[in-house]
Order: C-alpha cells, then sequence, then structure tokens
C-alpha cells in the first residue's frame, strides 16, 4: 500500500537522522518536546471566554447599527380625511408626491377661508 517514492525518501531520511551528531539531535529532541507542549496548550483565541466577548461586541455593533434615529424614521403616513382631501382637491399629482406638501396642507384651514 505505500508508495515506492514514500519509502525510499523514509529511508533517505532515517539513514541521515541516524548520522546526526549528539548536540544536533539534543536540539531536535528539545524543539520536539516544545512543539508538543504548545500544542496541548489552548490557544487564546480559542478560549470561550473570547468568543463569548466577540459576540457581545458583535451584537452590541448590530444593534447600534440598527438602532432607530429621528433623522432616519421615515415620514409618517397622512391620515384618511388628509388623502380624501387631496383626492377631491384639484391639484397637480406631482405636488403630493412631495413632502413639502402635506407640510403646507396642514397649516392650511379646514373650513374653505384663506
Amino acid at each position: 500500500m505505500n508508495d515506492p517514492l514514500q519509502d525510499a525518501v523514509r529511508n533517505a531520511l532515517d539513514a541521515r537522522a541516524r548520522d546526526l551528531d549528539g548536540a544536533t539531535l539534543s536540539r531536535l529532541r528539545q524543539a520536539r518536546a516544545h512543539a508538543v507542549e504548545q500544542a496541548a496548550r489552548p490557544a487564546p483565541w480559542r478560549h470561550p471566554g473570547w468568543l463569548g466577548a466577540l459576540g457581545l461586541a458583535g451584537a452590541a455593533l448590530l444593534a447600534v447599527l440598527l438602532w432607530p434615529t429621528p433623522g432616519r424614521l421615515p415620514a409618517e403616513a397622512p391620515d384618511e380625511e388628509v388623502l380624501l382631501e387631496i383626492a377631491t382637491l384639484d391639484v397637480d399629482l406631482e405636488l403630493v408626491e412631495e413632502p413639502e406638501f402635506f407640510e403646507w396642507l396642514g397649516e392650511q384651514p379646514l373650513d374653505g377661508s384663506a
């Protein structure tokens, strides 16, 4: 099941490892022990406390971005009476689409006297 190339590479590396001096073997063993020790420790970013804080910060940011502010609220729709009055007026409908028209209309007296 092993590939002949893999076997050849493994044998060559094993032969080179047998020929290493004691100081190099010692440094390799220390490096291996240090790597195993580091792998056994949980990484700080994997700590569940960090995940909770990150989730909380994301939720707070989302709440701030979606929180309605007075400048972003849509204008209120006019009452039914106002809509009926607009329908009976002889006014260009393009004016009705303008929000200033509704402000002007709200300032006008309803009894027809000017």
